[in-house]
């Protein structure tokens, strides 16, 4: 009985979102089964289900006799003028108006009415106009038992090359389409993190084989020279120096991982970042004044941002650094603060050498280091932590082309005073 109830509620849900146009042409049915008396009593004989859809009093499919039923399910004794009676459990269900679906179900069939009742209706009933209505639901369901048997098969195939198989998009199980794109996403998130972990490995390798190298020969010096102690603390301060590039890269990829994490976040404060500039600019001009290159600072007053200050500290200093090590001497490195009406552009620049076309779109990839740079010590990572500072706050980083030298414009959203 309550099975039936819900096949009610159901069936008027579908009839409301979904117009007779629609469901003939995703059904493409075309048929209207008429049972006379005889037919409709032999069926109840052979305990199968009854149904008759009216239309302005007039019967549009189902059986020829006269039965009447509530909005409600109930069990009936009825006879239809025949020798026997039959126990049958009954419902109405106004679909408009003017249609109306009429539904009998014998007693030995109530444990079945979805195998039973459900399918042979849906599937008599939508050969017309509300027909299609109770199809509907059985050709969902085939195509959602056809859309799982092709989804695993796919998935099977994306098992052995999970970087470029995907599964595909389905027009005719459009409601299917928001699982396939939530695993084609999360499918092109595992490879670029499969990407991404290769590169640090390769990184990680290719950075502490050297150092680590160094100080296993420093090691074996120190053996053979074990009588020299002056030569003993040569090999020490080198080995010393290697080890703190070891430590300086493991510190660094924990930094990394932390900012991505999101952990910083709940430290996030509504600070100055024009006074934040203006302080980190103060302290670099010596250090740039020394290397015989000049640092202007141009900034905005009193532009506001929502961040943590250690954060963006590191990420101006990161950028200063990198402008240090890599522009010639002499060369003029500037720092500007702009304010728009929802957002701030950071801009760090300099006039040096500048990074190749060809090494432009790598830049922000871990331990990626362009020619000129590998001949410098390093580890590639600062500019992957720039970033991630960016991406943590909802900054934009852009390195902008078809520059004379490296500029940065990083657009950071701002806030009121």
């Amino acid at each position: 009985m309550e099975e039936l109830t819900d096949f009610s509620t159901e069936l008027k849900e579908q009839y409301q979102e979904h117009g007779l146009d629609w469901i003939l042409d995703d059904l493409e049915l075309d048929e209207r089964p008429i049972w006379g008396r005889a037919e409709s009593l032999e069926r109840l004989d052979e305990h199968d289900n009854l149904f008759k859809v009216v239309q302005s009093n007039n019967l549009l499919l189902g059986s020829e006799l006269e039965f009447d039923a509530d909005n409600v399910a109930k069990w009936q004794l009825l006879s239809f003028d025949s020798e026997r009676q039959f126990e049958l459990l009954t419902i109405r269900i106004e679909l408009d108006a003017e249609v109306t679906v009429i539904i009998l179900q014998p007693k030995s069939y109530e444990s079945a009415f979805v195998t039973g009742v459900v399918w042979q209706l849906y599937v008599y009933f939508s050969f017309i106009f509300s027909g299609c209505i109770l199809g509907i639901v059985l050709s969902r369901r085939y195509r959602k038992q056809k859309w799982i048997a092709s989804t695993k098969k796919v998935l099977s195939e994306i098992a052995k090359s999970p970087d470029s198989t995907r599964l595909p998009i389905s027009r005719k199980c459009p409601i299917n389409n928001d699982i396939v794109n939530s695993i084609n996403t999360m499918l092109d998130d595992i490879t670029e993190l499969h990407g991404t972990m290769k590169t640090m490995s390769v990184g990680i390798a290719h950075d502490l084989k050297t150092p680590l190298s160094r100080v296993a020969n420093r090691l074996q010096s120190m053996r053979h020279d074990i009588s020299e102690p002056s030569l003993i603390e040569t090999h020490l301060n080198h080995a010393s120096n290697d080890l703190n590039s070891v430590i300086s890269t493991f510190n660094n990829l924990v930094r990394l991982n932390s900012i991505e994490s999101g952990q910083h976040k709940d430290k996030f404060v509504k600070l100055n970042l024009s006074e934040l500039i203006d302080d980190l600019a103060l302290s670099y001009e010596p250090v740039f004044e020394d290397s015989g290159r000049k640092l202007e600072l141009s900034t905005v007053s009193d532009v506001y941002c929502v961040g943590e200050a250690d954060l963006l500290s590191q990420l101006i200093c990161n950028l200063l650094e990198n402008a240090l090590e890599y522009s010639d001497v002499g060369a003029h490195v500037w720092v500007r603060l702009q304010s728009h009406t929802e957002s701030a552009l950071l801009q760090i620049g300099d006039d040096g050498p500048g990074i190749s076309p060809a090494a432009q779109p790598h830049v922000f990839e871990r331990f990626y280091r362009a020619d000129i740079s590998r001949a410098k010590p390093g580890n590639g990572l600062g500019l992957s932590i720039v970033k991630a500072i960016c991406q943590v706050h909802g900054a934009t980083l852009t390195l902008l082309p078809n520059q004379k030298g490296a500029v940065f414009n990083i657009e950071v959203p701002i806030s009121g005073q």
